[in-house]
């Protein structure tokens, strides 16, 4: 702006001296003109301030992959206007701890009162946006009229669907009172009662039995069949090393093996990284599905690769779970190997390039799959576990 100024200044002064030395009527005209542009581009940014007044429009979720920008919207304003809004916009991301500054410019008029701005990264998360004011600017970038617009919204941007279908070699089918039946196995079925014993808090009045109750003084309960030992946990290992791409896919992946998992009957712990160590959700129907994955796009990335391999060297996991299926953006077969022999490991990576999702040896302890960021939602995938 300041530029333009200096310009349109010197411009008059060419002016002032060509009709000094000519001393003519159209010399004059000249200056006269080099001095009302500036004077009526100030007075319409002036009246367009007064007049006019924007909005933003912010949609409470946006899908990586698709059209996803905040709208700026105008409100009210002169029916003709030489003004352009410029717009600062500041976007904070909570997963991946960025804060961006954006400086975007709408050329808005009554006929046109709507322009979207492409504010937003490809990237997964919880987005904070914020802008203090709206800048009218005139066209030769003379003069500029604030314009208060003092807002925060919140938005989230969803990882793209995946097609996910898992083949499973163990299936608990059935679910009572909290626990899990394999009905594929003999002795498994919840209709048989593997025993009786003495209620104790806790055990669901379902399984009481009341005519054996009747001939004691305590309430007897039913113990059906054992339950099937097939703790499953699904763990989301992203970093902030890897691209943005390989972590958008990460996240992706994990979400869609949640959904696949619970399309076959297997209740499983999701868990996420934070601050050196695994958080896991309970999933077991769609609502502590959203709940996680509400929990997976608000939890910062791990920073280092380094730190995701020494949550995976704690010996909790294996004591919790039977299986445990890691979703990764890179390669740490030493710490695979390590876990794979106290559990059921399945791995699958995350890769930047083709070259990165042909590399890697497949060990007979575990299983590993590996997918390419790029194209990944174009396919569908399918997985053993």
């Amino acid at each position: 702006m300041l530029k333009s100024r200096i310009a349109s200044a010197s411009f008059i002064l060419i002016a002032a001296v060509l009709h000094f030395w000519a001393n003519s009527a159209l010399s004059l005209a000249f200056l006269l003109v080099s001095v009302a542009v500036p004077v009526v581009l100030f007075a319409q940014v002036r009246l367009a301030a007064a007049l006019t007044r924007v909005t933003l429009d912010v949609e409470p979720s946006y899908q990586l992959g698709e059209h996803c920008a905040v709208r700026l919207r105008l409100v009210r304003g002169l029916p003709f206007c030489l003004a352009v809004a410029m717009l600062s916009v500041r976007v904070e991301n909570s997963v991946f701890a960025t804060v961006e500054d954006h400086t975007v410019e709408a050329a808005l008029s009554t006929r046109c009162r709507t322009c979207d701005l492409p504010v937003l990264e490809q990237r997964y998360g919880r987005v904070l946006i914020s802008t203090d004011s709206v800048r009218l600017v005139d066209p030769l970038r003379l003069f500029c009229a604030r314009l208060s617009l003092d807002a925060n919204y919140e938005s989230v941007l969803r990882p793209a669907q995946l097609q996910t279908e898992v083949l499973l070699s163990q299936t608990p089918q059935a679910h009572m009172f909290g626990d899990s039946f394999d009905n594929s196995k003999s002795g498994h079925d919840v209709g048989e009662v593997f025993d009786v014993r003495e209620y104790v808090p806790g055990d669901s009045m379902a399984s009481v039995h009341w005519k054996l109750s009747s001939k004691f003084d305590s309430l007897i309960a039913r113990q059906f069949s054992r339950p099937a030992d097939y703790e499953v946990a699904l763990l989301a290992c992203g970093c902030k090393e890897a691209s943005d791409d390989v972590c958008n896919g990460v996240a992706s992946m994990v979400l869609s093996l949640s959904a696949a998992l619970l399309r076959a009957g297997v209740f499983h712990d999701a868990g996420v990284m934070y601050e050196q160590q695994a958080s896991f959700h309970m999933v077991d129907d769609e609502a502590s599905r959203a709940a996680f994955a509400d929990a997976l796009l608000a939890t910062p990335l791990t920073p280092s690769a380094y730190e995701v391999s020494q949550v995976l060297a704690d010996a909790s996991l294996a004591d919790r779970f039977t299986k445990v299926v890691l979703v990764t953006c890179f390669y740490d077969e030493a710490a695979w190997a390590a876990l794979a022999q106290t559990v059921d490991l399945t791995v699958v990576v995350i890769s930047a390039d083709e070259e990165g999702a042909a590399s890697g040896s497949v060990s007979e302890r575990y299983a590993l799959f590996t997918f390419q960021a790029r194209g990944l939602a174009d396919h569908g995938h399918r997985i053993s576990l």
